[in-house]
């Protein structure tokens, strides 16, 4: 059973809060009703609401200064005034500090119920959003002081409100998905689906219907229709992982899905519109790939509106002491360690490796020190041990 979205209504006017409960129980909303605005203020700290509806005048504390208490409590949860027709400039100033809308009374039912839907829409997304952002901003591979990671974070502040193309180019491990996420989720368009495709992963033959979907019967095998990634990432954003990947066929037709706005899945003459944002990311060099006659020209020039480059570790090496005691403080909690810091020397060998993995092969050696030591100090000589191993890449 879908779980019902919880609500608050706060008016001093009790034969209005019945009414109200009970036009908003029948749309399976479970409401819980305030006629003492300070009561309702002890009610929002001890439970979360998904909504709270508020009339603008009460007595003893209104409608503005008690969502003032509201968003000191739950900063993120919407706030819908119920106005008079006398009231509509102080339903309009509170908008603006804040609220999410207002309806004037009588009220209109549908209207209320499409505004309460929308509201709790927008503030699931808002915390999708700020837990992934959390979450984000945990990861290694974005920490950096050096001058070049500080000009990535700069672009990617600007490039994440903007809603072109990005071209997004870095060897391998650097972090190249993570700021594809970081860009959705920082941008207009992160309520909707973020969808990764790695074009590097997936044989040529299929790729093509992964990304523009098929219907029943257009090929051996094709027993149902089936959505594409085009059809998926609908008003989000569409990551292209790995684009240099891709065949030479299949970078024509999406060179036409991008000049056209438009796509068909395989066996379809139906045409649908692209309606998502762009994001690409590769570790080759397009631009010899070019001269090579195995990337389209044209293609790059469309992919490549704005474009973050993210330097490997040995051109930042002032960064790696910060990352590697970040990632070590995350492997001790995760292997329940007592691990207090690298040795200066074991930083020292750690900044001169060159790193031909970045922070994905850092992170690697450095849970394999924490699985390994035993003293609250990780010394050079632990290092140099996992350098020496066969298999190590260098």
């Amino acid at each position: 059973m879908e779980k019902k979205h919880r609500l608050l209504a706060v008016d001093d006017d009790i034969d209005f809060l019945k009414a109200l409960k009970k036009l908003l129980t029948k749309f399976e909303f479970d409401v819980e009703v305030a006629i003492d605005p300070f009561k309702a203020v002890e009610q929002i700290k001890n439970n979360s609401y998904d909504c709270i509806l508020l009339d603008m005048k009460m007595p003893g504390l209104d409608g503005i200064q008690l969502m003032d208490k509201i968003m000191e409590e739950d900063p993120l949860v919407p706030v819908i005034f119920i106005s008079g027709q006398s009231n509509i400039p102080l339903a309009v100033h509170a908008m603006k500090k804040g609220a999410y809308d207002f309806i004037e009374k009588p009220i209109e039912p549908e209207r209320l119920i499409m505004m309460l839907k929308h509201a709790i829409e927008r503030n699931a997304w808002s915390k999708e959003r700020d837990m992934l952002l959390t979450a984000i901003d945990e990861k290694y591979q974005m920490i950096g002081e050096s001058p070049v990671m500080k000009e990535v974070f700069k672009k990617i502040k600007i490039f994440s409100t903007a809603d072109a193309k990005v071209l997004i180019t870095g060897e391998t491990g650097t972090g190249k998905e993570l700021v594809a996420n970081i860009l959705h989720y920082n941008s207009p368009r992160a309520g909707k689906p973020f969808i990764k495709i790695n074009c590097a992963a997936i044989p040529n033959e299929l790729l093509e219907s992964e990304l523009f979907g098929h219907v029943k019967g257009a090929f051996t095998g094709a027993v149902e229709t089936k959505k594409g990634k085009f059809h998926l990432a609908q008003d989000g954003t569409l990551f292209l992982d790995e684009i240099g990947d891709m065949d030479i066929y299949l970078q024509a037709k999406l060179l036409k899905i991008l000049d056209t706005g438009e796509f068909s899945m395989l066996g379809d003459n139906k045409t649908y519109k692209a309606n998502c944002r762009i994001i690409s990311a590769t570790n080759q060099n397009l631009e010899e790939l070019i001269a090579e006659k195995k990337f389209r020209e044209d293609l790059y020039h469309r992919l490549n509106v704005l474009h973050i480059h993210i330097p490997p570790l040995r051109e930042r090496r002032e960064d790696i002491p910060h990352i590697a005691r970040f990632l070590l403080s995350k492997a001790t909690d995760q292997y329940n360690k007592k691990i207090l810091d690298f040795s200066d020397t074991a930083i020292e060998l750690l900044k001169q490796f060159d790193w031909p993995g970045n922070v994905r092969q850092l992170k690697n050696v450095v849970e394999k020190l924490v699985i390994f030591s035993s003293g609250p100090i990780i010394e050079e000589k632990q290092i140099e041990n996992i350098f020496n191993e066969p298999l190590f890449l260098k």
